[in-house]
C-alpha cells in the first residue's frame, strides 16, 4: 500500500475551511533588511523537508536528513505508562488577548538576525546554563508576547514541534514527519523552566501522544478528520508555535561555498487557534529570527515590527 501523509490531511481539511497552509520563506538581506517573500504549503512538505528542496538547487547535497534520537513509535501502553510516571501539570487552553480584531487582513512576517557574535554568545550561555539554545529564545519571544498582548497571569500554552523523522518509519522525505509538545507557560518562565517542562514531557511520550493523534486519519479518513476538526477548533486555543528548523546548511564535505550574507528564514501559517508563528534558523552561524503574527491579534504592521524588535531585545538581556 502506497504511503499517505496524514499530517497534511489536516491541512488539506482546513483549507477547506478557509485556513492556509502557507508556509512562508526567502532569503533576508540584514544590511538592507529586505527579503523577497516565497511560499510553500505544509501539505506538501514541513520545514526540514521544505528547506532541503530549497538548497538542492543551489547545490547543497542535504542528504541524510536529520533524525531524531528514537528509532521507532512507541504503543499506547508504553506512552500511557510513560505519563503515569511523568506527570505533567495543565490548565484550560485559552489564551486572554487583550484586544482582537476581526476585519483585519494578513499581515507579512517581519525578520531580525542575531550576528554571529551575540550567535556564539548565546549558545555559549545556553551550555553554561544546561539549556537549549531554543528555549532561551523562545522564553524570551512568550514573556514580550504576555507583556505585550496578554492580560493577567493565567497560564497558556505554546505548541514547540519536534522532529520525529528516523523513528516513524515513513520512506517519503517530503512527507510531514514533525509532532511536538504543548508547553504551559505563564507571564514570567524562563529558559530554565521550558526545559524543565520540555524534559518532563519528552518523558511522558507526549509527542509521540500528539503523532498518534495527528495520524487519526489513517483510521477514521478525510471526512472524520474533518468532523475532529470542526468539533475540536473552537475549543482550544494556543499562543502559538515556536519552530527551531536547526543550523543550515547541513554539515557535508559536499556543500559549495556561501559566497552571500543573506540569511535563510521561514515561518509557519499560524491561525486564530495558534495566533504567534515565530522561527529561529541558524545559517552559516547566525541565528534569524521570523515572527509572524495573525490578524486576529494583530493591529497593524507597525505593531509585529515593534514585537520583533521587542523579542530581539528581551534575548540580548538575557545571555548578556
Amino acid at each position: 500500500m502506497a504511503e499517505k501523509d496524514y499530517l497534511a490531511m489536516w491541512f488539506n481539511v482546513r483549507r477547506k475551511y478557509g485556513i492556509q497552509d502557507t508556509i512562508y520563506w526567502g532569503w533576508y538581506d540584514p544590511k538592507a533588511q529586505e527579503i523577497d517573500w516565497k511560499t510553500w504549503r505544509h501539505a506538501d512538505a514541513d520545514g526540514m523537508a521544505g528547506f532541503a528542496n530549497i538548497l538542492r538547487k543551489d547545490g547543497f547535497p542535504c542528504d541524510p536528513l536529520p533524525v531524531c534520537n528514537e528509532t521507532s513509535v512507541p504503543g499506547w501502553r508504553e506512552i500511557n505508562k510513560a505519563q503515569r510516571e511523568n506527570p505533567t501539570e495543565e490548565s484550560a487552553k485559552t489564551v486572554n488577548w487583550r484586544k482582537t480584531y476581526s476585519d483585519n487582513s494578513e499581515f507579512m512576517p517581519e525578520v531580525t538576525v542575531i550576528n554571529k557574535e551575540l550567535t556564539t554568545r548565546l549558545y555559549q550561555q545556553a551550555k553554561t546554563r544546561k539549556v537549549s539554545p531554543g528555549n532561551i529564545i523562545f522564553s524570551a519571544l512568550s514573556r514580550v508576547i504576555s507583556r505585550e498582548l496578554i492580560d493577567g497571569d493565567s497560564p497558556f500554552y505554546w505548541f514547540y514541534p519536534v522532529n520525529v523523522r528516523g523513528a516513524t518509519g515513513i520512506k517519503t522525505e517530503s512527507f510531514n514527519q514533525a509532532s511536538g509538545l504543548y508547553l504551559l507557560v505563564d507571564s514570567h518562565s524562563t529558559a530554565e523552566d521550558w526545559q524543565a517542562q520540555m524534559r518532563t514531557r519528552m518523558k511522558a511520550k507526549q509527542h509521540w501522544k500528539n503523532w498518534k493523534l495527528a495520524n487519526l486519519g489513517k483510521l477514521i479518513g478525510e471526512q472524520g478528520v474533518s468532523i475532529v476538526y470542526k468539533f475540536t477548533s473552537g475549543k482550544q486555543f494556543y499562543a502559538g508555535s515556536c519552530s527551531n528548523l536547526g543550523t543550515w546548511p547541513l554539515i557535508d564535505a559536499r556543500n559549495p561555498p556561501i559566497e552571500h550574507d543573506r540569511q535563510l528564514v521561514a515561518v509557519a501559517p499560524g491561525t486564530a487557534n495558534y495566533p504567534v508563528s515565530s522561527c529561529m534558523v541558524d545559517w552559516n552561524g547566525s541565528i534569524a529570527l521570523t515572527l509572524k503574527l495573525n490578524p486576529y491579534i494583530c493591529r497593524d504592521q507597525t505593531q509585529l515590527k515593534k514585537l520583533l524588535k521587542q523579542w530581539y531585545e528581551e534575548i540580548i538581556t538575557d545571555i548578556t
